[in-house]
């Protein structure tokens, strides 16, 4: 259990140290967001691992310590020790850190099991951030220590004195293999953060590890409303309402730390009535419930279904209204309406291609939106620093003549 835990903790502490050197030096965007969330989960990983650690080391004998002068005994305690500190307070720091930063950032560690706030003052960000990179700089000072140690115990030393073996399994027969093999691992965990996140490219994908928005044919079915009837003369009654099918897809998309992210909403219905002949009598509204947005990253869907965000609805839900459809030639139209969210009210323009064959209709479109306007990040989520003012909005349908 020792052998195990003590090469599990050095592989995930080199990893951790080249992650968080590599975010120093990375440019604000949605990977670096994505690292940021891996660094906390794998430090809280490294955090219980140590505690198991030390468990087994009070309830195990351990080997006797290697003789040799007593300044190397002490060093080698002393190295032990603050190594036990770093592997238990860094990952404490960080929490602290977390927790005490101006923007509340959600953690559900490995994108499952959430992790509290603890109850600390903002005041003692700083410190805590100063001590967090001093146990850094500390750890990787003290892996150099311990390494070395190890090595000299093994190069310098008679074989009855060599202790790399004791840190290995006991069918190991090359112990030079076993050393090597071990520093290549380790080497290729520190390295490994620089593979996994690479900087952005102006066309880069929407946070990493979240899964892309499901295109159109996997949108769940959207729920069919009887459709209003509008009339185009108060004299002659208008009956080209339209139903919409199921497999339609509403998606929206936004800037995050620089990066692009996408996502959809889940559930939402349409009621349209639209004359091809009278397109400036079109009706259209358009309700979204709010709570079904969806990335594919669940600690940013709880952000966005929170108080902040979404769920700062009273009513849970967006309305958009619209009345005429303008034709811009080819297939292409525009119509002006209105989107209330919030108990605010904005006007919204949708661009779309509009495309009828007998009875069968097929819309595809976009629209801008400005989340401060309509109040959708509120509190310290009010600023555009991290989360861009526009956002963009898609949807595409397919719709039957009733």
């Amino acid at each position: 259990m020792a052998i195990i835990l003590h090469w599990a903790i050095a592989a995930l502490l080199l990893f951790q140290l080249g992650l968080g050197w590599h975010m120093a030096d990375m440019p604000r965007s949605a990977v670096m967001f994505a690292a940021f969330q891996f660094h906390k989960s794998i430090g809280m990983a490294i955090l219980l691992l140590s505690l198991l650690r030390v468990a087994v080391r009070v309830a195990w004998p351990r080997p006797a310590p290697v003789e040799g002068p007593r300044w190397q005994t002490r060093l080698a305690s002393g190295v032990h020790g603050l190594l036990y500190l770093f592997m238990i307070g860094g990952p404490l720091t960080g929490w602290a850190l977390v927790s005490t930063a101006s923007v509340a950032v959600p953690t559900l560690l490995f994108h499952t099991v959430p992790l509290p706030h603890l109850p600390i003052s903002h005041g003692w960000h700083d410190g805590i951030e100063a001590g967090h990179s001093l146990l850094a700089w500390l750890g990787a000072g003290l892996i150099v220590l311990h390494i070395g140690g190890a090595l000299k115990h093994q190069l310098a030393a008679r074989r009855e004195e060599w202790v790399v073996p004791r840190m290995m399994p006991a069918h190991v027969r090359s112990v030079w293999g076993a050393v090597v093999l071990a520093l290549g691992v380790l080497g290729i965990a520190f390295a490994l953060p620089w593979v996994l996140y690479r900087a952005p490219s102006a066309a880069a994908a929407p946070f990493a590890p979240a899964a892309p928005a499901p295109a159109a044919s996997e949108a769940p079915p959207v729920e069919e409303t009887p459709v209003a009837t509008a009339s185009a003369e108060p004299d002659k009654p208008l009956t080209h309402d339209w139903a919409i099918e199921p497999g339609g897809r509403l998606g929206f998309s936004a800037t995050v730390n620089g990066g692009p992210i996408e996502g959809r909403f889940g559930k939402w219905t349409g009621k349209v009535t639209y004359d091809p002949d009278h397109p400036q009598a079109a009706k259209l509204a358009v309700t979204v419930q709010l709570a079904s947005a969806s990335s594919g990253d669940q600690t940013r869907d709880s952000m966005l279904q929170g108080p902040e965000f979404f769920g700062s609805s009273p009513m849970g839900r967006a309305v958009f209204t619209a009345s005429g459809f303008k034709p811009l030639g080819s297939g292409k139209f525009s119509a002006d309406g209105a989107l209330a969210i919030n108990g605010v009210k904005v006007p919204v323009t949708l661009n779309f291609d509009l495309k009828i064959a007998e009875d069968k209709a097929t819309v595809k479109g976009s629209a801008r939106l400005d989340r401060i306007a309509l109040h959708v990040g509120t509190g310290q989520w009010s600023a555009t620093d991290q989360i861009g003012a526009e956002v963009g909005l898609s949807f595409s349908l397919k719709a039957h003549r009733l």
